[in-house]
């Protein structure tokens, strides 16, 4: 899962972007593949209301149905990828922003103890 840009030091800013484009690319997949659901169940009712009339018709619908169904999953396994990978980068800016957090924390620390000192 991991990715070329993994390997390159990136800033925050190019981070958070990939997770915009991923949440993009993740809801796109999705809403596709919510479309095909719906239009592989039509294909099945339209399947078993001509099954008794024109069963080849049947079969292609049926088929057509089965090939929609695959494309689905597919779609909602790059769903779940591009979610998953957008969790991890997300993971990675928080890391940085505690790390950041840190370094305020311990430069306040020794300011007040300066104070108290002086």
């Amino acid at each position: 899962m991991f990715s070329e840009k993994d390997l390159v030091a990136r800033s925050i800013e190019d981070m958070a972007q990939e997770v915009e484009e991923l949440q993009a690319l993740a809801r796109e997949e999705r809403e596709k593949s919510e479309a095909l659901n719906q239009k592989e169940i039509e294909l099945r009712r339209k399947s078993v209301e001509t099954r008794s009339v024109n069963a080849e018709l049947a079969e292609s619908f049926w088929q057509e149905a089965e090939s929609l169904r695959d494309e689905s999953r597919e779609l909602m396994r790059l769903f779940m990828e591009h979610k998953l990978r957008a969790a991890e980068v997300q993971h990675r800016i928080d890391i940085y922003d505690q790390i950041e957090s840190l370094d305020d924390y311990d430069e306040v620390w020794r300011q007040a103890a300066s104070a108290r000192r002086g």
